[in-house]
């Protein structure tokens, strides 16, 4: 289990390196290939778009067999090609294009590898590892931005994409050989089980999607996402209206991250001893915050302080939601289930930035916003009855999971 973890974590490390510096340098690279507010915001949400239908499709065919080893090794090989392409690409089109492979292959592995670290995790551990696995996530998306960004000032935008390509090679060497010591054969329980595998979600009965919570958590996150990726997706060009450079736009992000490696594994733990869902309202609610305050701010240092309620909003609610899916999901329908929870938070991620570039060219980048924190302010009021609704699910775990 420790050789899968570990080696596991490093290759989700690697590929975070590219995707932060990636998502992050994206935009100035389209802006500095002449496109406009808009067409950055359709080639952002052009990702979103794709991974929402992605994320459940191969999240449900990772519960087939031992096939989940094989999709998370063709997602990170995949990404590394695609960080590579995005470097040499000179068109809105190739950009566009570029930006859906890329959550293919994201989609691959990122379910998935959740999945994995869960089904090894027992029940008293099961948050801590979650968390401390998305602290390898965060640890990786903060050195991305601080390296990118100091690559872009020496060396360029496009030199940005070929360093993480071939950061993310050595992480998939590590996936591959990590993953060739699970001896339990965790992965092959469906074949032998000689279930037939029912790959769609229309087949999950809608009282079970109501009464277990997930359905309302899904359209909590969706609202999260919708105006935290909105302007996430802008922030460089914000801090650059602002007067910040690539490094420090870089070490402005990575700052977020860093702390997310403390808060990563911390709020895990806690989600095991207070409930999965306090600790999802407690991330509804800082995003909320964070989003409003960085309308707001005039100086990009102001931006430090409010990065900290940014990586408790994202430690909280990443690590309990996946917790949380993970505590109500039976053995056969993890992967599907936690493809649905990334799913919606997609589908957020589709309207976010693509509403952000029509309403900052409407108005401006500030005012767009402002409009925008109104939607983790919905998913807060969502989380808020979702924590109403059921009893916490460290109790109410299914026992089919035991």
């Amino acid at each position: 289990m420790r050789t899968v973890f570990v080696g596991l974590s490093f290759g989700v490390f690697c590929a975070n390196i590219g995707f932060l510096a990636t998502v992050t340098f994206v935009p100035l690279f389209a802006r500095s290939l002449g496109m406009g507010m808009a067409e950055i915001g359709f080639i952002m949400g052009m990702y979103f778009i794709v991974a929402t239908i992605m994320m459940v499709t191969i999240g449900s065919l990772s519960d087939v067999g031992g096939l989940r080893n094989i999709i998370i090794v063709i997602g990170l090989a995949g990404s590394a090609v695609i960080y590579w392409l995005i470097g040499i690409s000179t068109t809105y089109p190739q950009l566009l294009i570029l930006a859906g492979l890329l959550a293919v292959a994201d989609s691959a592995y990122r379910p998935t590898s959740v999945a994995v670290i869960a089904q090894l995790s027992s029940r008293s551990t099961l948050g801590r590892n979650i968390g401390i696995f998305n602290a390898f996530i965060a640890g990786g998306m903060g050195v991305g931005c601080l390296i990118g960004g100091q690559i872009a000032d020496k060396f360029g935008l496009s030199s940005v994409f070929t360093m993480s390509a071939l950061i993310l090679v050595v992480g998939t060497v590590s996936s591959i050989t990590s993953l060739r010591f699970d001896k339990k054969n965790i992965f092959s329980s469906n074949l032998t089980s000689g279930k037939r595998i029912n790959l769609s979600l229309l087949s999950m009965q809608k009282k079970y999607l109501i009464t277990s919570g997930l359905l309302l958590l899904c359209v909590s996150l969706f609202f999260r996402n919708a105006g935290f990726r909105g302007i996430t997706s802008f922030l460089p060009i914000y801090l650059t209206n602002l007067g910040a450079d690539n490094s420090l736009i870089g070490l402005i992000i990575a700052f977020n991250f860093a702390v997310q490696i403390v808060l990563m594994p911390s709020m895990g733990w806690m989600s095991d001893r207070i409930g999965r869902k306090r600790i999802l309202n407690l991330g509804m609610l800082a995003t909320f915050l964070a989003t409003f305050l960085l309308s707001i701010v005039n100086n990009p240092l102001e931006v430090f302080g409010i990065e900290l309620a940014v990586a408790v909003s994202w430690a909280c609610t990443l690590v309990a939601s996946n917790a949380f899916v993970a505590d109500i999901s039976p053995p056969e329908r993890i992967g599907s289930m936690m493809g649905l929870v990334f799913t919606s938070m997609n589908l957020g991620g589709v309207i976010g930035p693509i509403f952000a570039g029509i309403t900052s060219e409407m108005f401006n980048l500030r005012l767009s916003f402002q409009i925008l924190s109104i939607f983790p302010l919905i998913a807060f009021m969502l989380s808020l009855k979702l924590i109403g609704n059921s009893n916490e699910s460290s109790r109410v775990d299914h026992k089919s999971r035991n």
